[in-house]
């Protein structure tokens, strides 16, 4: 049985299923296990999807790159997120790569069996398919968090947007975030050393405190 029921509780995707109704999934969906190492190009702009991914461990990036090798992370897949979900359900060519950035361990699972819930009775293909619904829309609020900060005019507002978020996410002003500095650049669509040098004047003007990717917010 590749599904466990350490997932009913730990994935989103699966939230609400009991546990028969879980040995029910594992026959009809037949999902597939996938180990990946480090830097490994899970898929490539233009690929078909026909499967939902989770990220049992590791994490995976979806990011863009331009003719000279310049990547953009586009969004970030960590233990137990989904990727790949709605371009496996419009069978629409992919936009963006997928790459595995630690070694990591993937589930995947048939999309269009998913997608068969009028065709089932099967209570846990029912409750399935309304969790995948709820993390399409959550996911979509969350690009357009990201729209909205790419959106700023000037890096400092870009920064200062990212930090806020982050700050929110956590509930404390003190707090870690999930980039190194070149991974933050890509993130914000900046360049490393100008975002470097931006955080730099802001330490100097007492707006912040860091030290790699741990950063306290200070009241003005």
């Amino acid at each position: 049985m590749t599904l466990n029921t350490n997932m009913l509780t730990d994935i989103p995707l699966f939230h609400g299923i009991t546990e028969d109704e879980l040995v029910r999934l594992d026959t009809i969906l037949a999902p597939r296990l996938r180990q990946a190492h480090s830097g490994e190009f899970l898929s490539y702009p233009e690929d078909i999807l026909e499967e939902i991914g989770i990220v049992l461990s590791g994490k995976v990036y979806m990011v863009s790159e331009d003719f000279w090798g310049n990547q953009n992370i586009i969004a970030e897949f960590a233990e137990n997120s989904l990727f790949g979900e709605a371009h496996s359900i419009t069978l629409d060519p992919m936009f963006f790569s997928l790459v595995a950035v630690e070694p990591s361990v993937l589930l995947y699972l048939n999309t269009g069996k998913i997608l068969s819930v009028r065709e089932h009775s099967d209570s846990g293909i029912q409750k399935l398919y309304h969790n995948l619904m709820t993390i399409i829309i959550r996911k979509k609020l969350n690009y357009m968090k990201k729209a909205d900060l790419l959106s700023r005019r000037s890096l400092r507002e870009k920064i200062s947007a990212f930090l806020s978020e982050e700050y929110q996410k956590s509930g404390t002003s003190s707090f870690r975030i999930p980039y190194n500095r070149q991974q933050l650049a890509d993130y914000l669509s900046v360049d490393r050393s100008a975002l470097s040098k931006e955080l730099s004047k802001m330490k100097k003007e007492g707006i912040i405190e860091y030290n790699h990717n741990w950063f306290q917010l200070k009241s003005l």
